[in-house]
């Protein structure tokens, strides 16, 4: 019984450690020049990927609940990364501009 209670144990923590995995969404430029990822790791942190190559990553801790930045244009060099969350009424509010 303890052998088959481990097992279930393990497939349960394995099964979460595999719904948590990183999430990944794709945006274009607004004349298609350009593309980025935003991958979002475990704790939904951050990482802009151009060409492969991480160019920026969210430096802070975390968050305890999945949460999504807005991508916004600026133009096809330039991207506004922001978190607002709307629950705190603005009170976590960050933006972030970086040069592709």
């Amino acid at each position: 019984m303890k052998r088959l209670l481990s097992f279930c144990l393990i497939v349960f923590i394995a099964l979460n450690v595999a719904a948590c995995g990183n999430r990944r969404e794709k945006y274009s430029s607004p004349n298609g020049e350009n593309s980025i990822i935003v991958e979002y790791d475990a704790v939904s942190r951050p990482h802009v990927i151009y060409h492969g190559d991480v160019i920026w990553k969210y430096e802070g801790s975390g968050f305890n609940e999945e949460v999504y930045f807005n991508v916004e244009w600026v133009d096809e060099d330039t991207i506004k990364l922001i978190f607002n969350d709307e629950s705190h009424q603005g009170k976590y509010y960050e933006e972030f501009e970086i040069d592709l």
